[in-house]
């Protein structure tokens, strides 16, 4: 019987690998786990294991044998009540990352025509997969967009020049700049509010004690709380 000899092989990227196997020698969970703390750093100057652990939706035991990988890959400081801090090569990896997430989310908006509300959990998938040649082509075939479709700058050291609701006066006209929670219930409701990127209202009052706003939207009164004036960036519209 003759044996046929085959010439074909499959291209080293996509041969078997180790589970989690990503575009760079980091896994796919340590990736997520550096842009969760550039993410939270942004709120705050000490990222706490409790706060990562919420943000994650982990346990706080599974968030303390991360951050001790994330340390032993140089990718964080952290030291006793002084907080999680990404060190400059941490920070380096999560910037990248952030501004894939972006530029995909444009992507899958503008070109495939998903829904806004519902590219961040698939954004969050692809990207740790797709090679940075790649991402830099779709940007360029995207027109350089500057931001993403809720509004956060496309590359995340660009000034955005807005605050958080919570912040703003009883009798401003604001405009709606970015939204930083992109679950998809949270940007559904944001939708119904009329309270998208670009959209104006006026805010009417506030009740301090239960962190509720009334505002203004398209002529018509609602009331948000927390969750909104937390995750809605405003500015006086120019």
């Amino acid at each position: 019987m003759t044996i046929k000899e085959t010439t074909l092989r499959v291209p080293a990227s996509c041969r078997p690998a180790d589970e989690g196997r990503t575009k760079s020698q980091f896994t796919e969970s340590v990736e997520e786990y550096s842009e969760g703390i550039f993410r939270l750093q942004q709120d705050s100057e000490k990222v706490t294991t409790g706060e990562l652990a919420t943000y994650m939706t982990v346990s706080p035991g599974s968030v303390t044998t991360m951050v001790k990988k994330l340390q032993e890959l140089g990718l964080v400081n952290h030291e006793k009540y002084q907080g999680i801090r990404l060190t400059p090569m941490g920070e380096q990896l999560a910037k990248q990352l952030t501004r894939t997430h972006r530029i995909l989310e444009v992507f899958l908006v503008d070109m495939l025509e998903l829904p806004w509300n519902d590219v961040h959990e698939l954004a969050c998938k692809l990207e740790h997969y797709l090679p940075d040649d790649l991402i830099r082509r779709i940007e360029r075939k995207l027109g350089h967009p500057k931001t993403c479709p809720h509004g956060n700058p496309v590359n995340p050291e660009e000034p955005h020049g807005s605050y958080r609701l919570r912040e703003a006066h009883v009798g401003d006209h604001l405009q709606v700049v970015r939204i930083t929670d992109e679950r998809v219930e949270f940007l559904h409701h944001l939708e119904e509010l009329q309270l998208t990127p670009g959209a104006e209202f006026d805010v009417l009052g506030s009740e301090p004690f239960d962190e509720l706003i009334r505002l203004r939207i398209n002529g018509n009164e609602h009331t948000v709380g927390r969750a909104v004036s937390t995750h809605l960036w405003v500015k006086k519209p120019s």
